[in-house]
């Protein structure tokens, strides 16, 4: 008798994510900036034409549908001190960001090391997540729990601070679970590309989101400086050391008591919600890069623009239209790119200006940062393929 129920999954996803750190954007835009004074001042006003604003944001797509040849999981990426990862296991869609904290730089820590190494450690939890059927569903804020543990266990030199984000979407059902601890935050778009679900950010007050630590000790390892101005962003970090039976009794057992005695948050602080999703709803995960310059009427305002120009190809045959994963792609990049757009504006009312006032602060403009964003869009099989069907049986003309 087979304990694995094999069914295929009734939802298919793609994955489209997006990426920009910070001291990359403001080299591109200081570029920019020459590029525009000198087109002004070589071309007469009526010639001139507008200099394209491509900042150069990391994109990369994916499609979680059966079968999964080909599927390639991802555990950091070199965001600045921003992260990513996603992983596949069984009918389940794993995936999350990190924000490291950048106070942690002027102590001579680089917290960028620590934020990749988290999201590597959520990837290596995720994939060792023991389920019994393939319809099972994985629990984010375990996960978020036995990556963190697994750090502090294996010593290593990745200090500093982090929020996270980890969401496990179930293909089997449709059901998102997210674990967030801090401000990398999450929406929920519907087939109108309306937002029907908006995380609140996880703050002990303003600015000062909850995190993940681990801070240097005078018995542990050196801990690794961050890059000098001028110098490229850190790509270093962390995999797990394989596991021993004394190690993972000691993850398993680790309550974070002694960082919760002092003050400090832990997996046990993370939030967690479920939200079930349906035919064409998109979940829209970042860290506050960019909500802190994005409104979400903004992103629902991207979202409306590209998933019409998508619907309106998904009637032509599969064999002679444009590739839809790769418009879903530009959606990732725009809203990237929005942000970058919007925190370089000084007189801007950005959403975290807004929160600022709100908290009796004075500040105008957007909030430069790294910019991470995670897009799935959801898609009930049967009606992907009965869409198909009908396609291929047109008429030809």
């Amino acid at each position: 008798m087979k304990l694995q129920n094999s069914l295929r999954p009734r939802f298919q996803a793609v994955l489209a994510s997006a990426w920009i750190s910070k001291r990359s954007a403001n080299r591109y835009v200081d570029e920019y900036v020459k590029r525009v004074k000198a087109e002004s001042s070589q071309t007469k006003a009526s010639a001139r034409q507008a200099v394209p604003f491509d900042p150069p944001i990391q994109v990369q797509m994916l499609r979680a549908v059966e079968p999964f040849a080909g599927y390639e999981p991802l555990d950091a990426i070199n965001g600045g001190e921003d992260s990513l990862f996603h992983v596949r296991l069984k009918q389940n869609l794993v995936f999350g960001v990190s924000d490291g904290v950048g106070g942690w730089n002027e102590s001579g820590v680089d917290p960028s090391i620590f934020s990749r190494s988290l999201t590597a450690y959520s990837a290596a939890a995720a994939e060792n997540t023991f389920l019994l059927h393939d319809s099972d569903e994985a629990d984010p804020k375990d996960i978020m729990r036995r990556a963190f543990a697994a750090m502090r266990c294996d010593n290593i030199p990745a200090y500093g601070s982090a929020t996270e984000l980890v969401l496990n979407l179930s293909l089997a059902s449709g059901n998102l679970q997210a674990a967030q601890l801090g401000d990398s935050t999450f929406v929920i778009l519907d087939p109108k590309q309306k937002a029907r679900v908006v995380s609140a950010e996880q703050q002990h007050r303003f600015n000062m989101p909850y995190q993940l630590t681990i801070p240097p000790t005078g018995d542990g390892p050196e801990p690794l400086k961050p890059a000098a101005e001028g110098e490229e962003d850190s790509a270093q970090f962390f995999r797990p050391r394989p596991e021993t039976e004394q190690t993972r009794k000691q993850i398993e057992e680790d309550d974070f008591s002694d960082l919760s005695l002092v003050g400090f948050d832990t997996p046990n602080d993370a939030r967690l919600e479920k939200h079930t999703l349906g035919h064409n709803d998109i979940v829209v995960a970042a860290t506050d890069g960019l909500f802190d310059n994005v409104a979400v009427d903004e992103v629902e305002r991207l979202a409306d623009r590209f998933m019409l120009a998508i619907s309106k190809i998904s009637s032509i045959p599969r064999a002679k239209r444009p590739q839809d994963i790769d418009l879903f792609g530009g959606l990732a990049y725009s809203i990237a790119a929005q942000a970058v757009t919007n925190y370089i504006q000084r007189d801007l009312k950005s959403p975290f200006a807004e929160r600022a006032k709100l908290a009796g602060y004075s500040y105008t403009g957007g909030k430069p940062d790294d910019v991470t964003i995670m897009l799935a869009w959801v898609r009930e099989t049967s009606r992907v393929e009965a869409q198909e069907r009908q396609n291929e049986n047109k008429p030809k003309l």
